[in-house]
């Protein structure tokens, strides 16, 4: 019977990134792969890569779409030696003929001569949970597709995921794409408004074990082959494709998943995980130096001195003139003042806080500075951006603003609820960016000055 090691990983990444802008924007018209993009100090593809490798899989074939996609995935991750495994791409040549996701992996399949169990898998989402039950549940129900599935209450649900159903064992036998919570009131039928608030309803994970041998014969059907010139996804058509002609596709809870698709669920995730929330990560993380309140702060970070008082960051955190935690991690060589407070956030390298400065469930890339006094939270920072800021003519930033790399802001602007702002602009003070504004060009900043 095949054992974790024995399978295979299908790494989707050949996405644009073009959701989770301006997260993915490495410059004006340039976008970053989504697997490319930084979580916790490692770019996300890394992450994915080690969390697999944990649970066992030793050969990966990555899905990549186009010279910038490709070319940024490869610089990660290589052919897999940085990691002690093996890693494949799919040919150039497949480029233009994918019609989705389950097209793609249907060619590498092919391709490759695929006959073993794989496991497909998003490269823009952390999982946490373990292979081998998993696999168990797969094998021994004989199914052609068992999908990782993430439990969640109907609130959480409505309108934003789509839902499967299952019988006692697990089968599964209807999809409901993003039902309403008035749908599911009236599919599930609970007696009371408690018993239907806490219904474990299970959402698709992105995450598929499937027998690649079995999915090959399948996919020389001619409804699947129709289907594939146009459009083969996974979870829109392949699956439900499956259950619907009475393929045996099963489901399988697992601990957690983490979509960093747009800033809220980015956040959202980041926190969950400093938090210790996620077991794979927290293990990649390393000891902290505050298990209690989830603190890792590097050796370098902890001996630099700031330029206003002189003392280390190990210093100011003895004599409690910076706050820091819970559940913060930051990276090398950053320069914290005093007065500083840090709480449920993301620090890479290089960056340096300013006296009195707030930083609150944010995530600050590789040398950002952020000016004293300066409020931010819920912010993701791209890097080398300036927060500008004065002691009376503070800068706030809050509630999912997302900033893009090299972005200046000037004193006292306060952005909020929703603002992106694209990477190398100037965000001049006395500005008004209503809610939800894309600032895309200095044409927009004009416009709201």
């Amino acid at each position: 019977m095949p054992e974790p090691s024995d399978i295979v990983g299908i790494g989707l990444a050949g996405g644009q990134g073009v959701r989770a802008r301006p997260l993915t924007l490495k410059a004006p018209g340039y976008l970053r792969s989504k697997a490319a993009m930084s979580f916790l100090g490692r770019r996300l593809i890394r992450w994915v890569i080690q969390i697999l490798s944990s649970e066992g899989i030793q050969r990966y074939f990555i899905i990549a779409h186009g010279k910038e996609n490709r070319y940024q995935i490869k610089v990660m991750i290589g052919y897999g030696e940085a990691f002690g495994v093996e890693v494949m791409y799919s040919p150039v040549k497949f480029d233009a003929l994918s019609t989705g996701s389950a097209d793609s992996t249907l060619r590498m399949l092919d391709y490759w001569d695929l006959t073993e169990h794989a496991l497909v898998f998003p490269t823009d989402s952390i999982i946490d949970f373990d292979l081998a039950p998993m696999l168990k549940v797969h094998l021994d129900s004989g199914a052609v597709a068992t999908i990782a599935a993430m439990t969640r209450e109907p609130d959480e649900v409505a309108e934003k995921y789509g839902v499967m159903l299952a019988d006692d064992e697990g089968r599964i036998t209807e999809f409901v794409e993003k039902p309403t919570l008035a749908e599911l009131r009236q599919h599930f039928r609970a007696e009371t408004d408690e018993e239907f608030r806490r219904l474990p309803l299970m959402t698709n994970a992105g995450f598929y074990l499937i027998d690649a041998a079995r999915l090959r014969e399948i996919a020389r059907h001619p409804e699947i082959d129709e289907l594939r010139k146009t459009r083969l996804d996974f979870g829109k058509d392949l699956l439900p494709w499956l259950v619907g002609n009475g393929h045996r596709v099963m489901v399988h809870p697992v601990r957690r998943i983490g979509d960093l698709g747009n800033v809220r669920d980015y956040i959202d995730t980041m926190v969950e995980a400093l938090h210790g929330n996620f077991e794979a990560v927290d293990r990649l993380l390393g000891p902290p130096i505050d298990p209690e309140r989830h603190v890792w702060i590097a050796p370098e970070s902890l001996e630099m001195r700031d330029a206003t008082s002189g003392l280390t960051l190990a210093e100011k955190i003895a004599e409690g003139i910076v706050e820091i935690g819970p559940a913060v991690r930051i990276g090398r060589y950053c320069e914290i003042h005093p007065g500083v407070r840090i709480v449920e956030s993301n620090l890479d390298d290089d960056i340096e806080v300013h006296r009195d400065a707030v930083v609150e469930r944010s995530q600050i890339r590789d040398g950002a500075i952020i000016g004293p006094k300066a409020r931010l939270s819920e912010v993701v920072v791209g890097s080398m951006s300036e927060i500008r800021s004065e002691p009376y003519h503070p800068t706030t930033i809050e509630g999912c603003v997302a900033l893009g790399d090299e972005v200046t802001v000037y004193p006292g602007v306060h952005l909020a609820d929703g603002v992106m702002v694209y990477p190398r602009l100037k965000i001049p003070s006395g500005i008004r960016i209503p809610p939800g504004v894309e600032v895309t060009g200095p044409a927009d900043v004009l416009r709201y000055l």
